[in-house]
């Protein structure tokens, strides 16, 4: 009788939380490469699997807000491998705008405040070679 309550209990925790809740990530690793023309140069990799996922998340969420670039400066690339050898090649705007560039088709999404704030989080190093943020000296 114990067996079967848990069993339910586990099948109903399933439904709530959803398939997707239990998915993992399609990624293996993201690589964030920034180069600007003072010879400032810095890469970083991402290969934890709560970080990748929600680096996917950002990315699914941004699919679904196309953007047009309005001067953005796009110095880093975002290269997103999947765990089965597949890379997406990514431009970032490095200048404050909330854009990227998905490369082999020039789609352009916007990302969230958040989304862009986190991303900066999760690859600090880039964040601080870029040296400052063009979009914060605007706002003086």
């Amino acid at each position: 009788m114990k067996k079967l309550i848990c069993a339910l209990l586990a099948a109903a925790l399933i439904l709530a939380l959803g398939a997707g809740a239990l998915a993992e990530t399609k990624l293996s690793e993201v690589q964030m490469e920034y180069e600007d023309y003072d010879d400032n140069h810095v890469n970083q990799t991402v290969e934890d699997e709560a970080v990748l996922q929600e680096i996917e998340d950002m990315l699914r969420r941004a699919k679904k807000n196309p953007g047009e670039l309005d001067g953005c400066t796009m110095n880093c690339t975002l290269l997103c491998t999947t765990k089965d050898g597949e890379i997406f090649d990514f431009a970032v705007a490095t200048d404050g705008c909330a854009f990227i560039m998905e490369r082999s088709t020039e789609q352009v999404y916007q990302l969230s405040e958040d989304d862009l704030n986190r991303l900066w989080e999760i690859f600090d190093l880039v964040y601080e070679t870029m040296g400052f943020d063009a979009a914060m000296l605007l706002e003086l």
